[in-house]
């Protein structure tokens, strides 16, 4: 119920011309999922999100979308890995219209779409209230 609600607030004020601040912004999570932080960045320019990408990482910089074994390995089991979803889940943001409400699920990648949307949420958030940063946020938020 939170979840539905925040995200009702932070429609209607992006609909209702909530200034969103200039910059970059990032946000990871405090805790890994295989090893891996869900990581989401996006680049606001006046006023409107411009960028967006998403991927897992290491703390020490490492992209799953671009480790190959982890690409080969999730893509002979579900067909899909990082290195697709890590473009597929911006480009599908921007095709409908900035709206993650419209978003399309992405076989074999859900949760990677959802901590996509959960993050998109809490840097939209930050880019009406706190302004750019690199966040970090808790893993049970996702």
């Amino acid at each position: 119920m939170k979840k539905i609600l925040l995200c009702s607030l932070l429609l209607s004020s992006i609909a209702l011309g909530a200034q969103l601040k200039d910059g970059k912004y990032t946000v990871r999570t405090d805790k890994s999922i295989w090893f891996w932080y869900p990581y989401t960045a996006m680049v606001v320019k006046n006023g409107e999100i411009v960028s967006a990408y998403h991927d897992r990482i290491k703390l020490d910089g490492r992209k799953a979308s671009e480790d190959e074994s982890y690409n080969k390995n999730m893509y002979r089991k579900v067909k899909v890995n990082p290195e697709m979803y890590s473009k597929l889940i911006p480009e599908d943001f921007f095709k409908n219209g900035k709206d993650l409400n419209k978003m399309d699920g992405i076989s074999g990648a859900t949760d990677s779409l959802n901590h996509f949307k959960s993050q998109m949420k809490f840097l939209i958030e930050k880019s009406e209230t706190d302004g750019p940063g690199n966040y970090i946020m808790k893993k049970s938020e996702l």
